[in-house]
């Protein structure tokens, strides 16, 4: 009788194993830095353009370093301090830091990496596919969604699985859906790695950003 139990005893162990591993199998993975905040870590990128109307991109000489140069605390909240210095930008392209030095606070709301710049703007959605606002105009409104698909991105800096989201516009005067789109790409504990860029009413998308070196410490 105890040679049965323990043999009883040894296959119920067995399968609870095994559903416990089957059950963690189907959990979604969780990364728990997926933009990568912490001080000291770095991205420098290069911005691109489109030759006319083809699908060559030419270099538009300008380059931006990030650098997460501490953490401040806003109404209770850890944000970090990310600096940007760029140069080259001497046309004072809109979607591309001016020249010089320029610092935004970020931090990860609940899976959202939002901004204290515009009252808590969101800049990227990591686990919510819903429709986010990202800003308000007199023109329009613009939104964010994340991608239910990831991406293999490859860029100087190398080779990436990235979440995406896609960026638009909803015009006030028609409530038309803008056919231009931005998509920003970000891979988990790595950062952002790659941008397009597109006026509201332009496709195929016009500038690129992309990650050309970075430094993530652990």
């Amino acid at each position: 009788m105890k040679r049965v139990f323990y043999v009883s005893l040894f296959f119920s162990l067995f399968f609870i194993a095994c559903n416990n591993d089957d059950d963690a199998s189907t959990e979604p993975e969780v990364v728990e830095n997926f933009y990568a905040l912490k001080i000291g870590n770095n991205w420098k990128y290069e911005y691109f353009q489109r030759v006319d109307q083809t699908d060559v991109f030419e270099t538009m000489g300008i380059i931006e370093e990030v650098l997460i140069t501490e953490t401040i605390n806003i109404d209770g909240e850890p944000f970090f301090v990310f600096q940007s210095t760029t140069t080259g930008n001497d046309s004072g392209f809109l979607d591309i830091p001016d020249n010089g030095i320029t610092t935004k606070n970020k931090r990860d709301s609940l899976g959202y990496l939002i901004t204290l710049d515009q009252d808590h703007r969101i800049l990227f959605s990591n686990e919510i596919a819903e429709d986010y606002l990202l800003s308000d105009n007199d023109w329009g409104n613009i939104y964010g969604v994340l991608l239910e698909d990831t991406e293999q991105i490859s860029v100087p800096a190398g080779s990436f699985i990235c979440n995406q989201n896609e960026i638009y516009a909803i015009l006030d005067e028609t409530e038309e859906i803008s056919p231009g789109r931005d998509r920003v790409y970000f891979s988990g504990e790595i950062g952002e790695i790659f941008r397009e860029y597109s006026g509201a009413a332009s496709t195929p998308h016009r500038w690129e950003k992309r990650l050309i070196s970075f430094e993530v410490l652990e």
